[in-house]
């Protein structure tokens, strides 16, 4: 039971975050943010704008492009870990949002910045099985929420905003969603999660470390496990964490950086949407064609990583 993309769609607030701004309340530059990031700004939601309110804009460009009402989608899948509310699911609030009345169901993965690789892997799974039509899976972080703004070592890191793609069944099977792998270890949890203060908690050279090998691995999972070899791969979309976990990535994986889309530099990390993003600026800005092939290896707090492929 195959599937096929038919739209796509994204959001990213207005107030845009450069380094320099950054300069004028901590103790950084715009060269110490680069050097070791590769981000050059990041764009925060206002006060009142909140997950599902990006979620539910992606999903708005996603049906446009797609050409699709609403009521044609019969499962919503959002990733995310920034949600206002403990419940109802940010899914639910874009059900509501968009006006839906046909019943169908929606709900919320929580694997922080493999979030998109999770829900595009129960996306997979749902086609498989031959449960749903019309899957729209959104990614929406307001990573702003829990930034400390005094720590200059994870503030300018994170961003906010939502992608979303679509995909409906498809007798095809090279098409869509090809294939995807998620890991999990819980004993990593103390390297990136939440402190007692509600902000980001990171052990950087662990991070680091685990990212670089784990993300790589599950991206050759997949090539292996699909008959797919490296040459054939148009582009890989990492998680957009940083500049130098991404560029290490693709050394270990053989892959030249003209082959790699990066948008850290735009967007920094906005954890469970960054793959939507940057696969929809990638098709905005016309690197990414019909029919290509797209790698997406992912590594969050958890620890959580995973890697899916997609044939555009």
């Amino acid at each position: 039971m195959g599937n096929r993309l038919v739209g796509y769609g994204s959001y990213l607030p207005e107030k845009i975050l450069t380094n320099s701004d950054f300069e004028k309340i901590l103790d950084t530059s715009e060269e110490w943010i680069v050097t070791r990031t590769g981000i050059k700004q990041r764009h925060i939601a206002r006060d009142d704008e909140t997950v599902s309110d990006m979620a539910t804009a992606a999903a708005r460009a996603a049906l446009a492009n797609a050409k699709l009402q609403p009521d044609d989608i019969d499962l919503i899948i959002v990733a995310t870990t920034s949600s206002e509310m403990a419940f109802p699911s940010v899914a639910a609030m874009v059900s509501r949002d968009l006006g839906m009345t046909n019943n169908a169901p929606v709900f919320d993965v929580r694997a922080a910045c493999t979030g998109y690789v999770y829900a595009l892997h129960s996306a997979r799974a749902f086609f498989n099985a031959g449960m749903h039509n019309r899957i729209m899976v959104i990614g929406a972080e307001k990573m702003s929420r829990y930034i400390d703004w005094t720590d200059r070592s994870t503030a300018v890191l994170f961003g906010d905003g939502a992608g979303a793609m679509i995909f409906e069944h498809s007798s095809s099977n090279y098409s869509g969603i090809i294939d995807t792998v998620v890991y999990a270890d819980g004993r990593g949890y103390g390297m990136l999660h939440e402190s007692i203060k509600h902000t980001v908690e990171m052990n950087g050279p662990e991070t680091y470390k685990h990212a670089v090998q784990l993300m790589p691995q599950a991206a050759n999972f997949i090539m292996d496990h699909a008959g797919i070899h490296a040459d054939d791969i148009n582009w890989i979309i990492p998680h957009q964490a940083n500049q130098r976990i991404i560029e290490s990535g693709a050394q270990r994986l053989g892959f030249p950086m003209e082959k790699i889309i990066m948008t850290v530099d735009q967007h920094a990390n906005t954890s469970g949407a960054s793959g939507a993003l940057a696969f929809a600026w990638g098709m905005d800005n016309g690197k990414i064609k019909h029919g290509q092939l797209i790698m997406y290896p992912a590594f969050g707090s958890g620890l959580t990583w995973g890697a899916a492929m997609i044939r555009v």
